[in-house]
């Protein structure tokens, strides 16, 4: 398995980077994601989506981001534009579609609510 860190160049969310109970919204393909994050350094999250398989929110671990058409290069615990995630679950793996869009919010310590659009 070819693992590479994420491309210095490209705007992306790393995953271990992010406080627990921030929250990430996906846009992939049909489908929109809330990953809230529980436990950042593993990647894990509680994952809803449109997606009638993830319809109720269930813990998964975000493996990593795949390039659509070069499925050997594999961006660890990384969110970039273009490119699927894999997120394992208690009973397998799924798969998104090429994420298009992304945004991370939250709360800061004194309660105010702050969010930003990354791509």
């Amino acid at each position: 398995m070819n693992t590479l860190s994420k491309p210095a160049v490209e705007p992306g969310i790393d995953i271990r980077k992010l406080k627990p109970g921030t929250v990430v919204l996906l846009e992939a393909g049909p489908s929109l994601y809330e990953l809230r994050v529980t436990h950042p350094v593993h990647g894990i999250a509680e994952i809803s989506s449109s997606d009638p398989a993830l319809h109720v929110a269930t813990v998964g671990q975000v493996l990593h981001s795949v390039h659509w058409s070069s499925p050997a290069a594999l961006l660890p615990l990384w969110i970039g534009k273009g490119f699927a995630l894999e997120i394992r679950f208690r009973n397998g793996t799924y798969r998104t579609q090429p994420v298009t869009a992304a945004s991370v919010g939250g709360t800061r310590d004194d309660g105010s609510r702050w969010s930003f659009e990354v791509f």
